[in-house]
């Protein structure tokens, strides 16, 4: 393990950003750190990452927002729990009261079977007796984590009785809709997580954690938590939304140092119904030095990635006619964009909503846009080598095929393919003659494969191409870095949203 960075936070926490060892995007956070006016000597947090990246996409968490990226195995979070204690040789953690290791920074343990293998060597490891570990996860509706989460039960019951493990659920809301703005992926219902409560409680367990990051202006729904919870298996806790990048980016942060008014009669009306209640403010320092899940994993990657943005804008530059431009989208699909699809790209949502953009943008201008679709009638007649290289394909007519509702496609708009290059349909061509098209911005999924082989295939039929950056992505930082470079070494020049966007408003060569 390799230490990238370590931020100190005098009395509060030691946040690190490392780099494992193997291919591909490897780089965590973990944590060392206090609850806020408990000494360290009493109760001492460790919060380690399970995956890399997050493939959640919550709201206001930059865990997901450079993607996700793989699981870590089990050796491979014990290692940060190891690295922290080794740093601290004033704390003996065999003689510690309570030593908790709290696997919730980066990544969604239930959808990672080695966080169970994690826990089930914790004890043989380090048999302390003040040693606790706990869980946070938002209850992903799926095979995976639902198998997951009853195995954690005889996980707990072997290893972890009498009130020496805690599972915290993030519930964040208990309006349907709402939480499924909050975190858009299909999770439990709160009867789901009610019913398996009461499988997982046993007689001197700690109580069941539902933590809300509520959004301004929201209140807790007591009624609904009294209807649903038994406050015997269930305690309520509340946490500000802090300004992280994607909080930024949603608009969704939340910061408060004292409850807001509804939020305490809330409070209060629950604590009458016998349930406990933490409403747990942040504090300026945690704000300032940028803790929050995945904020210096995520800042550390933007950077990479601004390089990589920088090098690649370094190419040529070429007259652009943006009175004979269009607007390219491609597979931006429920293929790739829904959280149930086999192919599913949670580093696309930013490039989804950047491509979004674009196509307002360029409809405004009342310049053309269009989209493919990458999908097969009969993948045994017309997969070619596609099925061969990739063990799941879209198929035509099924909803995976349909491009993002979020970019509003209209009649006519929607070109299929079957093959890398959006120009293997020969329509493409003859329609942006048609148009009197000569220059196109190019944007969509992903970087390396389909777009990189559109923007190819458009500067051999003798368009000007631009690649919009940061409306696409790839399954990497590092293949969408290195597309980018490829694009503008030789055939595109490669430019930001925010850049095409500007040059729409005023054309002028691309600068």
């Amino acid at each position: 393990m390799k230490i990238l960075e370590r931020r100190e936070i005098p009395g509060l926490a030691g946040l690190y950003l490392a780099e494992l060892p193997g291919e591909g995007m490897r780089m965590i956070e973990f944590v060392d750190t206090v609850e806020p006016g408990v000494a360290k000597t009493s109760k001492w947090v460790l919060m380690i990452s399970t995956q890399f990246g997050c493939a959640m996409g919550c709201r206001m968490c930059d865990a997901g927002a450079m993607g996700f990226h793989g699981n870590l195995t089990a050796a491979e979070m014990l290692a940060q729990v190891r690295r922290v204690i080794s740093d601290n040789p004033g704390l003996d953690p065999r003689a510690h009261p309570k030593l908790k290791i709290h696997f919730a920074r980066m990544g969604e343990p239930a959808l990672n079977p080695a966080v169970l293998e994690a826990l089930r060597l914790l004890p043989a490891e380090m048999p302390f007796p003040g040693l606790m570990p706990s869980l946070s996860t938002v209850a992903p509706k799926t095979p995976e984590a639902e198998a997951f989460l009853e195995r954690l039960i005889a996980v707990k019951d072997e290893h972890y009785r009498g009130g020496r493990f805690q599972l915290q659920f993030s519930v964040h809301a208990t309006d349907p809709a709402l939480r499924g703005k909050i975190v858009p992926v299909p999770v439990w219902s709160l009867e789901e997580i009610a019913a398996y409560g009461k499988r997982f409680f046993r007689r001197g367990d700690r109580k069941l954690t539902l933590n809300f990051a509520l959004p301004e202006g929201e209140r807790l729904d007591a009624g609904e938590l009294r209807r649903v919870f038994d406050p015997e298996l269930f305690l309520i806790k509340v946490t500000p939304v802090n300004p992280t990048y994607s909080a930024g980016k949603t608009g969704s942060a939340y910061v408060w140092d004292n409850p807001p008014a509804g939020l305490t009669e809330d409070s209060l009306a629950l604590e009458k119904a016998g349930f406990t209640v933490i409403l747990s403010p942040s504090a300026p320092e945690e704000i300032e030095a940028e803790t929050s899940c995945g904020q210096l994993w995520a800042s550390r990657l933007k950077k990479r990635a601004a390089g990589a943005r920088k090098s690649a804008g370094s190419g040529k530059i070429i007259p652009f006619n943006w009175e004979r431009s269009a607007l390219l989208v491609t597979d931006m699909q429920e293929f790739f964009l829904d959280p149930c699809s086999p192919a599913y790209m949670p580093q696309a949502k930013s490039a989804l909503a950047n491509a979004a953009r674009l196509t307002e943008a360029f409809r405004l201008a009342g310049r053309p846009v269009l989209f493919t679709a990458h999908a097969h009638e009969d993948p045994a007649a017309d997969g070619g080598l596609m099925t061969l290289w990739w063990r799941n394909v879209c198929l035509a007519g099924t909803p995976q095929a349909r491009v993002s509702p979020q970019l509003a496609p209209l009649e006519g708009e929607v070109l299929m393919k079957c093959r890398y290059s959006a120009f293997t349909n020969p329509e493409l061509r003859e329609r942006l003659k048609a148009l009197g098209v000569d220059s196109l911005v190019v944007a969509g999924l992903k970087t390396n494969l389909c777009v990189e082989s559109t923007a190819r295939a458009a500067f051999d039929l003798g368009f000007r191409c631009i690649a919009a950056g940061d409306a696409m992505a790839a399954r990497t930082a590092e293949l969408h870095a290195s597309a980018l470079a490829s694009m503008a070494d030789g055939f595109a020049m490669v430019r930001t949203t925010d850049e095409v966007l500007a040059a729409l408003r005023s054309p002028a060569v691309v600068s």
